[in-house]
């Protein structure tokens, strides 16, 4: 073929990874599926490694009109926010592994408080650490809840992305 007939990189490589993958999983195709869903877990501590200090900047962005704060107050206050958020997924994990091993469907419900839980403690540590009032804390604590959300699902996407050419 011509030259500017041909296949760009990009698509030679799809088109290679995806031959790869037919070939290794053409007996077993749920295999394929869980090594993939095993591959992006596996890369999930990367996600929230580079979603820490992009947090830290919307928080710097929101909270921009207040000089006291420098980034890396921000970027503590994010450190703070993350461990707290870890502990309680030890303890959702825990749950839910006692949850599959004793059957008790109640625990689901003990898993969405934890979750509504996490939500309310960053309004009242963003109350707390910033020291603004509650309907304008409450504001903001709506603003950053919905850029992070958009940051962790392009994150995620990346990571998907990333994933599926080296699992």
């Amino acid at each position: 073929m011509p030259e500017n007939k041909r296949d760009g990189w990009l698509k030679k490589r799809f088109i290679k990874r995806e031959i790869q993958i037919s070939e290794k999983f053409k007996e077993n195709p749920n295999e394929m599926v869980r090594e993939f869903a095993e591959s992006v877990l596996h890369r999930l501590p990367y996600m929230l490694f580079i979603s820490l200090p992009l947090f830290a900047l919307i928080l710097k962005l929101v909270y921009i009109r207040r000089k006291q704060f420098y980034y890396a107050d921000h970027g503590v206050f994010t450190i703070h926010l993350y461990i707290f958020t870890f502990l309680q997924l030890l303890v959702v994990f825990g749950l839910s592994a006692l949850r599959d091993k004793m059957g008790w469907d109640f625990i689901n419900f003990l898993i969405f408080l934890l979750f509504v839980a996490l939500l309310f403690y960053l309004y009242k540590a963003m109350r707390n650490f910033y020291g603004q009032r509650r309907a304008k804390t409450f504001f903001k604590f709506l603003f950053v809840a919905f850029w992070s959300l958009i940051m962790m699902i392009i994150l995620f996407a990346l990571i998907a992305f990333f994933s599926a050419f080296t699992f």
